[in-house]
């Protein structure tokens, strides 16, 4: 599993003979830095992951949620079944304290904390490629309404430079330690076999992760899509009307940031790993943006009639339901299917929100709380016996 490859930096470097190869390079250096610096055991860092989980989440909520409504959010941050991945030794914990403490600093107009918090995101995980292009893409977004184009490319700089100052780091670390080429953790990425193709004979390296990853393709990559081409038909079509989402609200700024954050992740792994879903729930659901999202999303949507969300809900239950159940990676239904159940009930008490003082709605969601702690009570527990229950 990836903890080892970690652990094999913390010990060794880029070392490619005790690691096993070059595909090392893959890996980021920040979150190895950061356990060498503690010099905690394998149980030590997953405390400190879970540490930084908590920041992130305090973080988040200071920012984007009313105080009456931290506890229902604190629970609906906790009944996502994908929570596990902060709990072991994996970067997403440290990602997402690094964004977290960079979205601080843009809320705040304090750049400085921005360009550290994003600097060190960059350090931490590839991904931050999705990161440079979804602030280009929310920048043209709005481009598209304001027109002020010397104003759009100083704030694309701006935004984007702690990235690629943070790219360029790592590729010095990386040469320094061997790599012998300034991009080999791009050239790397060969291992993984990432390659343009039609999304075929749907499968998962886990089949614990199966069910939540068809869960993000039909409850988030799709709505998301839905949403983000409609908010730009209105972005284009109401030229002299009020523009429907503010450049200088940082709230909406986010919104499509987050939004295409997350369309971008889930796009490269359905059109690049030819119908492999592994690693979809990780860089999505288990990104600092899916959070800003649940916690600020709803504002935009509240004023939706219930019965549509309720039809809604029902028909993407059905459409992912019947998937999951014909595809052959499934073979049939057990226990190791209960996120994706998980992952719908989070997403029901998400969005009827409204009914947050019926009896029933408070009932249920600690209930919903209860269930996901069993649930992730069993991931641990088959990862802690070296199952392999995800990427």
């Amino acid at each position: 599993m990836g903890c080892k490859h970690y652990s094999r930096i913390k010990n060794y470097g880029y070392n490619t003979e005790k690691s096993g190869g070059d595909y090392i390079f893959a890996f980021f250096p920040f979150f190895p830095l950061i356990w060498k610096i503690t010099n905690l055991p394998p149980i030590g860092i997953l405390f400190l992951n879970y540490i930084f989980f908590s920041s992130s989440i305090l973080i988040l909520l200071k920012l984007f949620s009313e105080p009456k409504s931290y506890a229902r959010n604190v629970i609906l941050s906790l009944s996502l079944p994908s929570i596990i991945i902060f709990l072991i030794p994996y970067t997403e914990a440290t990602f997402m304290l690094m964004v977290s403490i960079g979205i601080y600093g843009f809320i705040k107009n304090k750049y400085w904390i921005f360009f550290i918090g994003f600097l060190l995101a960059s350090l931490t995980r590839p991904s931050f490629t999705f990161l440079l292009l979804s602030i280009i893409g929310t920048e043209f977004f709005y481009l598209i309404k304001h027109k002020k184009i010397k104003i759009g490319i100083k704030n694309t700089l701006y935004r984007i430079s702690p990235l690629l100052i943070g790219t360029i780091i790592v590729s010095l670390i990386q040469y320094t330690q061997g790599s012998g080429d300034f991009f080999k953790f791009i050239k790397v990425q060969k291992y993984w076999n990432n390659i343009l193709s039609i999304p075929h004979n749907l499968r998962d390296w886990s089949q614990e992760s199966f069910g939540i990853n068809i869960g993000v393709i039909f409850f988030i990559f799709i709505p998301l899509l839905i949403l983000i081409f409609q908010l730009l038909y209105k972005q284009l079509k109401e030229n002299k009307k009020k523009p429907v989402l503010n450049y200088k609200s940082p709230k909406d700024y986010l919104l499509i940031l987050s939004m295409l954050y997350l369309i971008g992740n889930s796009l490269f792994i359905i059109l690049f790993r030819g119908g492999s879903l592994h690693c979809l729930f990780r860089f999505t659901i288990c990104s600092p943006f899916l959070y800003i999202l649940l916690y600020i999303a709803f504002d935009y949507i509240r004023h939706i009639s219930l019965n549509f969300r309720l039809f809604s809900i029902c028909s993407l239950t059905l459409s992912s339901l019947l998937v999951l159940g014909l595809a052959d990676y499934s073979t049939y239904w057990n226990f190791s299917d209960f996120g994706i159940f998980v992952f719908i009930a989070s997403l029901f008490f998400w969005l009827f929100q409204d009914l947050k003082s019926c009896r029933i709605y408070k009932n249920g969601i600690i209930l919903l709380l209860l269930v996901n702690l069993v649930w992730t009570t069993y991931l641990f527990n088959t990862y802690i016996i070296n199952g392999w229950i995800f990427a």
